[in-house]
């Protein structure tokens, strides 16, 4: 291999003669050469240079210094220069001594073969150089450690400011979603008193039946996900309502005409409508289209049957039909005398309001297949059973006995149909100074509270 660096080389002999042949061996090789003719004048030279000596050749026998002695103070000046000790002699005891206190790398015997040394030196320098490549290398590599130790310090640093700060953006983002969803329910309960505006009859009736309809979803397994997409359907299944006149809200159905019946068909889809713009009530949406489905492929607005109902769907339609009959009335006498024939009883036999929620079983339990997915409607009556048939969780208070911070349990009118206060309003001072004013002009009817 070819050498890489200039090289510099020490020569120490006290005879003249040795130095000069040594010179002319080495001088065509390219080498600089240094000279001493003493070990004493060695270690000058060596001290004045200045400069990294590559090799250095002393002979033995000097006066005043010996060659080994002056190896052995040489390496303390250049540790890493390479060392060769000449010698006439084939002296033991001065080749052990250099070996051990000068640490030389090799010996020659005078006289040296003129093509052999100049090898000898050679193979020396390129050791010389391995030696100092691997310092330089093991430098860089200590070098490059500490500043990838820096990096890896400065990397720990930003990995945990970037940590901090997706810790604080995912704070900010969690903040805007609970803002979002307050907004959405906000809107959702706006829609629900829209329909509690527009019918006061209607009024409590969507906020249980989407209470029932959670119940039922949840029965079924459903994610949580879907419950609130069930719930939330629920809630505004007669968003689309709007605008129908009091005949049809009424469920008049005798005076209704051809008109009022296209009009009422029509709702289920103009609710869809309602909510379609609101990004996350597209699944609402469809759920509010299909609640007046069929099991039995008879119903509107599109003839789903069975399975192509969705099941949201068919849960608030069980629901709906529930409340109709017992809160609402709806065709309640035509439903109890029903019930009262199948059962072969008479009307004195139950309290009203629980004929009403067996008659409404009774419909369910008559039209599971046709009108009503069975499964559904197995479901919904387990729950009602398992609660005793009774469900009415809020309670009714006196507008005396209303305290700050409860909460309504039923969008508030007036016993003239004037819209007061949606459901889920949390109650304070202020409102209830207002109601105690309004009562003395329009008297609020009962007022029902959440447990």
């Amino acid at each position: 291999m070819s050498l890489k660096f200039k090289h510099t080389i020490l020569l120490v002999d006290d005879e003249e003669a040795i130095l000069k042949a040594l010179q002319r061996l080495f001088r065509r090789d390219g080498y600089r050469i240094l000279t001493a003719a003493s070990g004493q004048e060695g270690l000058e030279v060596l001290r004045e240079h200045g400069k990294p000596v590559s090799l250095i050749i002393s002979d033995q026998q000097m006066p005043g210094m010996n060659g080994a002695q002056f190896l052995e103070k040489a390496r303390a000046i250049y540790p890493d220069a390479m060392r060769f000790l000449l010698t006439g002699y084939s002296d033991m005891d001065a080749i052990v001594e250099a070996v051990n206190k000068g640490e030389i790398h090799r010996y020659l015997t005078k006289p040296w073969n003129d093509e052999d040394l100049p090898l000898q030196v050679r193979q020396a320098l390129e050791q010389f150089e391995l030696v100092v490549e691997n310092r330089r290398l093991s430098a860089l590599t200590r070098r490059q450690n500490r500043e990838l130790a820096d990096l890896n310090r400065d990397l720990e640093r930003k990995v945990e400011e970037r940590t901090r700060e997706v810790q604080e953006k995912n704070k900010e983002l969690s903040r805007l979603n609970r803002e979002l969803e307050a907004s959405l329910y906000d809107t959702v309960r706006a829609f629900a008193s829209l329909a509690e505006m527009h019918a006061a009859t209607l009024a409590g009736h969507n906020q249980r039946v989407s209470a029932l309809a959670k119940e039922i979803a949840s029965a079924f397994g459903l994610s949580e996900r879907e419950v609130v997409s069930v719930e939330t359907a629920a809630l505004l299944h007669d968003i689309g309502k709007l605008g129908l006149n009091e005949r049809i809200l009424r469920y008049d159905t005798v005076r209704w005409g051809e008109e009022d019946r296209k009009a009422y068909r029509k709702h289920p889809e103009e609710g869809q409508a309602v909510v379609q713009f609101i990004k996350r009530l597209d699944h609402v949406g469809l759920l509010i289209r299909s609640h007046h489905e069929r099991y039995d492929g008879k119903g509107f607005p599109d003839g789903l049957k069975e399975e192509s109902i969705p099941l949201g769907s068919q849960i608030i339609a069980a629901a709906d039909a529930y409340d109709r009959i017992v809160h609402l009335r709806v065709k309640a006498k035509v439903h109890v005398e029903a019930y009262l024939r199948a059962k072969g009883i008479t009307l004195d036999h139950l309290p009203e309001e629980e004929l009403l929620q067996q008659a409404a079983i009774h419909h369910l339990d008559q039209n599971r297949g046709t009108r009503y997915d069975p499964e559904v409607v197995q479901a919904f009556v387990g729950i009602l059973k398992e609660r005793g048939v009774q469900y009415r969780t809020e309670r009714s208070v006196p507008l005396e006995l209303l305290e700050e911070g409860m909460v309504l349990a039923t969008s508030l009118f007036t016993k003239r149909g004037k819209f007061l206060l949606p459901y889920n309003t949390k109650l304070t001072e202020e409102h209830l100074n207002k109601l105690r004013v309004i009562h003395e002009n329009d008297p609020l009817p009962e007022i029902y509270i959440n447990p």
